[in-house]
């Protein structure tokens, strides 16, 4: 979260859901004589609870208006139906994998949140950040809403959990968009994100984790070079014969248990899709789905 002061001030995320996070975050804006009315309005840089989940307590304080990128409308206004349909995903996805949706999905209930004067962007559009104009870059992967707030006159970058110097971002499986049979290949569109925001002059970078970086051109070859090499350790995994996502996380990821396998499913399957394209592996669907190699 960043509370960005200038002729207004902006702020960048909301922290995680709940009362406990809501009063944090108070307190620590009270320490610098700040209050949620203050703010001109809040920028959520992508939809996952820890940087989304603040927005409705804060909105009943202060309404304040939200710019989340477009991509986030079915979540925001779909209600418990989209709420039943991404969980319905997420269990075909387990089983698919050869996992026990009964042991390995995260328990999920709904509770519902209602966002108030929601602005939609997308890429290429212009935000204000403390009333300086900001350069919007979609950069889908780590969630399918991911983006940049670029300044580059500047050389300051809010670039949420796309990059991180002190982690590897995993590029998540999700659903597809309402109306859609096919689900995004997350970590083919990471890399290509990746590549396009190497290109971009972000000069200081300000991430939802950790502390502010400037050499981001090194740290995206950094993570290019450790997705190939994942994908290789795969390969060495695969020589061994037939094996389902699950089996191939149990031995890449051995430590991960219950909920928290998706993680290592979720970063499995994408190396798969990346693999797929490369023509470094085939699938056949049997029981669930399986890869070997050509």
């Amino acid at each position: 979260m960043y509370a960005v002061l200038g002729e207004t001030a902006t702020l960048i995320d909301t922290g995680n859901p709940g009362e406990k996070s809501f009063y944090q975050l108070k307190s620590k804006l009270q320490e610098h004589n700040l209050s949620f009315k203050d703010f001109d309005h809040i920028i959520v840089t992508h939809m996952h609870t820890d940087h989304c989940g603040g927005v409705s307590l804060i909105q009943q304080e202060a309404s304040l208006p939200v710019y989340v990128h477009e991509l986030a409308r079915p979540v925001i206004t779909g209600g418990e139906a989209e709420f039943n349909r991404i969980n319905q995903f997420f269990s075909d996805f387990l089983q698919e994998c050869g996992a026990d949706p009964a042991v390995h999905q995260h328990a999920r209930k709904y509770k519902e949140e209602i966002w108030q004067n929601v602005h939609y962007v997308n890429d290429g559009d212009e935000v204000y950040i403390g009333g300086t104009p900001y350069n919007v870059l979609h950069v889908p992967g780590h969630s399918q809403t991911d983006i940049l707030l670029i300044d580059e006159e500047q050389g300051i970058t809010f670039v949420g959990d796309h990059i991180i110097p002190e982690l590897a971002v995993n590029a998540f499986i999700e659903p597809p968009v309402p109306g859609s049979k096919h689900r995004p290949s997350p970590l083919i569109q990471y890399r290509d994100s990746l590549i396009r925001s190497k290109g971009r002059n972000l000069g200081r970078c300000y991430s939802g984790h950790g502390l502010p970086f400037t050499q981001h051109i090194e740290l995206i070859d950094k993570r290019l070079a450790q997705q190939d090499a994942r994908c290789q350790q795969i390969h060495q995994v695969l020589k061994e014969g037939y094996k389902n996502v699950f089996e191939i996380c149990q031995e890449v990821y051995p430590h991960l248990k219950g909920g928290i396998v998706f993680l290592g499913l979720s970063q499995i399957q994408g190396h798969l899709d990346l693999m797929e394209v490369r023509n470094e592996v085939m699938k056949e669907e049997r029981d669930s789905i399986v890869y070997k190699l050509i």
